[in-house]
Formats: C-alpha cells, structure tokens, sequence
C-alpha cells in the first residue's frame, strides 16, 4: 500500500470514529421535552382484541400548542366523528379521546429523560359521561435505554420506557398490575409504539405516518 493510499486510509478510519463517537455523544445527552407545533400529526394503528374489528387506524393533528396544554384533533378512520384531546407539554393526557379526564399527580413523561433514569408516576381517570367510572393508577417508570424497533412507518433507533404498577377501580372490586412500555423517538417527537398490558387486557399502537416540522 503507497504512503498516499495509507494517509487517505488512516483519515477515513479517523472520520469514521468521529461520527461514531458524535452518534454515542448523542445518545448519552438527555432527551428533552418535544417542541410540538400546529400541524405536527402522526397517524396510528391500535390494536384491542376486545374490538371487532380488533385494529382501528386514526389521525391525530395538534391543533393548539402553549406552555401548559398541546391540543389535537383525533380523526378515525372509517368517517367516525372527530374526537378532541388534550396533554400536558410533557405528552401525559388530560382529556382523553374517548373524554376521560385524567387528574395527574405525576406523569409517565417526566422530561428529561436519560437511559437507566427511574421516578415514580400517578393519575386518576374519570369518565363523568358514562357513568361512575373512576381508576386509579401508579407505576414505577425506568428508562431502560436504546434500541432498534420496527413499525409500519419504518425503522427506528428508540429510547425504551417501561412504566410497571398497578390499578385500582374505584366505582366497582377491581384492581391489577398493569404495565406501560413506550418507545419514544426525539425527531418524531412522540413515541412510534406503545403497549398497555394487564390480566385480561393489552393495547397496542403502532405508528403509520408522520410529519412534524
């Protein structure tokens, strides 16, 4: 190999640790709280094998954004009515789109967020148009760290945040562990997949489509 070849050689192994390096600099900086804006929507699949049919396709498209509140129109598919709903700036739901209200005393996005992190999380829903509904839940929330997940709208490099705990039903006997596991992706500014687990119940939402600005 001539001197000229082994300098050029030398200078990409160098530039190559480099990006490496600047990558693993990335990942290890915490992840801040999303910069939402009007327009920014994701389209998701959830999947309830309570449903028939048990998998429902819906668009959610933020239509208000301040330092308090983001706010979204949730349109389904099938021509179903449009539905509002509303979370903190942090991504931890207030109004729900099936209008459940959530009182939250500490939420499951606690920004920000950096692998091996732990905090605990509470909230109560209420459902006060159809009927008594009343659910309490808590979790102990670790960030478990990075890793590869695949869904509809591609592949991505995701920060994984499992929430485990339990619920307890206020307006009837019933109470359960339950666990959240989300993973959240920073330039899509939410999470491109998220599972709801308990005894008899599990929810899956995959992401379909995105744009953000």
């Amino acid at each position: 190999m001539s001197a000229c070849i082994q300098v050029v050689a030398r200078r990409a192994a160098l530039a190559a640790l480099f990006v490496c390096g600047s990558c693993l600099a990335q990942a290890d900086k915490p992840v801040r709280r999303p910069e939402v804006k009007v327009d920014d929507r994701w389209v998701y699949r959830q999947t309830d094998k309570r449903r028939k049919p048990p998998s429902m396709v819906y668009e959610m498209r933020v239509s208000f954004v301040d330092a308090r509140a983001i706010h979204a129109v949730i349109e389904r598919q099938g021509g179903e009515r449009e539905a509002d709903a509303t979370w903190t700036p942090e991504w931890n739901a207030v109004v729900a789109p099936d209008e459940g209200v959530v009182e939250v005393e500490k939420g499951l996005f606690q920004f920000p967020l950096s692998p091996g992190q732990q905090y605990s999380a509470a909230w109560e829903m209420r459902r006060p148009r159809a009927g008594a509904f009343h659910v309490r839940h808590e979790r102990k929330v670790s960030v478990l760290g990075w890793e590869e997940v695949e869904v509809p709208a591609g592949r991505f490099r995701a920060l994984k945040i499992q929430a485990d705990g339990y619920f307890k039903r206020f307006d009837r006997p019933a109470s359960d562990e339950a666990r959240n596991t989300f993973w959240y992706v920073p330039h899509i500014k939410r999470w491109v997949k998220s599972v709801y687990q308990d005894a008899t119940l599990e929810v899956v939402e995959e992401l379909y489509f995105y744009r953000v600005q």
